[in-house]
């Protein structure tokens, strides 16, 4: 289950969350990187821990930045944005604004 917005100029959110399985959280992630440099994002920028990761990267003047998060019972909640490097200024606080709001509660 989850919710995709598209804004301007081909800008696109997409909200979800996730079992994790058999998998680590750390192996999800790092396999989402894997896949998401198969597609051509080149990632300039990567952080896992045991209980969060971000990671971004740029393709064809996208800005890609992913978060997830691990929460209850072996899932995670994840967000993508998508939008135009020339709009990284405007993006940059809503970015910020949802990572804090990614949250697990009530576990």
């Amino acid at each position: 289950m989850g919710a995709t917005s598209r804004g301007e100029n081909d800008a696109l959110l997409t909200v979800w969350g996730a079992r994790l399985g058999k998998h680590s959280f750390r192996a999800e992630i790092e396999h989402r990187m894997v896949e998401d440099e198969k597609e051509g994002w080149k990632l300039t920028y990567r952080r896992v821990t045991p209980r969060w990761a971000s990671y971004s990267g740029i393709k064809n003047e996208q800005i890609r930045y992913v978060r997830a998060i691990a929460v209850c019972n072996d899932r995670a909640a994840l967000f993508v944005i998508n939008y135009s490097s020339d709009e990284k200024i405007p993006y940059d606080p809503i970015v910020v604004r949802m990572v804090r709001s990614l949250r697990a509660e009530g576990c």
